[in-house]
């Protein structure tokens, strides 16, 4: 027994996939205060044993380190908890969405909103979007506003439109569309990209964002996500993420990338995150500032991502919220203030702009250092490829996308251009660190789905979306561990199984490298652990010895 160094934790038996290149494979860990003291043979750790020590048996079960969620919207996603769940999985017709709404008006008070999300028009039996006229029928008197699942348009009902000041008559904002019937020209209630911040809707009760992100909390422990980056953040989120780490509630490490300027009904704080002089890299290892968040377009499954071929049968090409002229000085505020910067490119368009932009300002600052990010970065160019690696941007990519709405993809983009759509195959090829995430509540928020889909390039329904751009389950799983964390200049930390890094680890159902690659997406996470605390287990295989 070692009394000068002994183990808080130690896991034995159990197959360690470390994700770091020194020691890819060990059979048993041991941790200390939160961190890893040792990872290597059996007989080695068990050397630091101590009096307190407890040891679990994993019984030949897998372990990795804790997942990173490169790109979420965390208490978005809570509330929605709290509001009508639109997705496949809950509705399978606007009929269906219309019954679950004339049930809550119910029980809703007169004249209070009703929310719901997750509405996607090319997985509903009608195969369209919802109007105004639909949910009139149901809520005549109670103003309703439902998000569809991108969270780039949203429909009204004509009680909400009013309420809001919204006719036929009121001008599309710059970088938004409100959609008009062709024959009355009277608005349908259908809200795109920024059009969506003229709806006059209540704020957010603080309690009820405090709710939704303990709910959201229970998820990402779940499915074995340790760190997350919010991609919007607010004040209110600031407020929620301290208000739980006061209280010692907060299961998860928070990335929060600040929402810039004002843009789709969020407020921008550039100017108040300059004014405090805080600068990328400033909390702990609980909240850690990131940067500054931007936007440049829209959505491929909506058809407002800025594309420079129009969408198959259809002549739009998407809305471009900003030229590089008019973006590139909010951008070079943060970046010469030390804040790093992700920015929305999603169409070729859109990662054009970005790109210039970056480049336009490395010539008056050094920026390739900073990991600045483009964020989804669905659509890029063998040029805009080159030009990514030359200033060693990040592509934060939604590789999520392709499994749970990647028939809208295709049927929006058609099948060559699929083949360069998240294109995880030359992203490492030219060098490109590309993180994977699922935009969450955009896409469901289970890391496995990404994983599988950067393997076989498959839908949920089982379509090929191309054969060009797989990669190895060893890239899509650096893709949630290591490579996330090197998003946030963390990878000696976290995402990655060895001394001294943080002991956030889960324990999974298989093997992912024996495992027949169809079944990647059924991998369950059977426990996970948060500095080095079991956070979630789903009570088996827990042997305590």
């Amino acid at each position: 027994m070692n009394n000068l160094i002994s183990a808080d934790l130690i896991l034995v038996n159990c197959n360690v996939i470390t994700m770091d290149d020194k020691l890819p494979s060990a059979n048993s860990i041991a941790i200390k205060n939160g961190d890893i003291l040792l990872v290597g043979e059996e007989k080695d750790v068990l050397t630091l044993i101590g009096e307190q020590t407890e040891i679990v048996d994993l019984e030949g079960k897998t372990v990795l380190p804790g997942f990173i969620e490169s790109h979420i919207h965390p208490t978005m996603y809570g509330l929605n908890l709290l509001k009508i769940d639109c997705r496949q999985e809950c509705v399978s017709s606007i009929d269906e969405m219309m019954e679950k709404i004339a049930e809550t008006v119910k029980n809703t008070e007169d004249g209070e909103w009703i929310r719901g999300w997750g509405w996607d028009e090319s997985k509903l039996l009608e195969k369209r979007q919802p109007t105004r006229w639909d949910l009139d029928k149901v809520s005549p008197n109670h103003p309703v506003y439902l998000s569809r699942t991108c969270s780039h348009m949203a429909v009204l009902n004509t009680k909400a439109l009013e309420l809001s000041g919204i006719s036929g008559e009121t001008e599309n904002p710059q970088g938004g569309h409100i959609e008009r019937d062709p024959e009355s020209g009277e608005c349908t209630g259908l809200l795109q990209e920024k059009a969506q911040g003229l709806v006059d809707l209540p704020e957010d009760d603080f309690n009820d964002v405090v709710k939704g992100m303990k709910l959201a909390q229970n998820d990402f422990a779940k499915w074995g996500i340790t760190t997350i980056h919010d991609m919007s953040t607010q004040s209110t989120d600031m407020r929620v993420y301290q208000e739980l780490l006061k209280r010692n509630e907060l299961n998860v490490r928070v990335r929060p990338w600040i929402w810039a300027i004002s843009q789709n009904d969020w407020i921008g704080l550039l100017d108040e995150v300059l004014s405090l002089g805080i600068k990328s890299g400033f909390g702990s290892d609980m909240i850690k500032i990131q940067g500054m968040k931007f936007m440049l377009d829209g959505s491929i499954g909506g058809r407002t991502a800025a594309v420079s071929v129009a969408y198959e049968n259809d002549d739009a090409t998407g809305i471009l919220y900003s030229d590089v002229e008019s973006i590139a000085p909010f951008m070079e505020k943060a970046l010469m203030s030390d804040l790093r910067v992700a920015i929305h490119g999603i169409g070729d368009r859109a990662i054009e702009v970005a790109i210039s932009a970056f480049e336009k300002i490395n010539e008056k600052k050094d920026i390739t250092s900073m990991r600045n990010r483009i964020e989804h970065c669905a659509l890029p160019t063998e040029d805009h490829l080159k030009r990514m690696k030359k200033l060693e941007l990040i592509a934060a990519s939604s590789i999520g996308f392709l499994y749970h709405i990647g028939d809208s993809y295709m049927k929006n983009l058609g099948s060559e251009r699929m083949k360069k759509v998240y294109p995880h195959k030359s992203f490492k090829e030219h060098g490109i660190v590309a993180p994977g995430n699922s935009d969450l509540p955009v896409t469901g928020g289970n890391p496995w789905t990404g994983i599988y889909a950067a393997v076989t390039r498959k839908t949920i329904t089982g379509q090929v979306l191309d054969k060009t751009q797989n990669i190895s389950v060893e890239d899509a799983l650096r893709a949630y561990t290591v490579d996330a964390a090197y998003s946030s200049c963390e990878e000696q930390t976290i995402g990655v199984i060895k001394p001294s890094a943080k002991a956030d680890l889960i324990v999974v159902s298989h093997d992912p490298y024996k495992l027949d690659k169809e079944l990647l997406k059924d991998i369950e996470v059977e426990c996970t652990y948060m500095n080095g605390k079991l956070i979630y287990s789903n009570e088996h295989n827990l042997s305590v010895v």
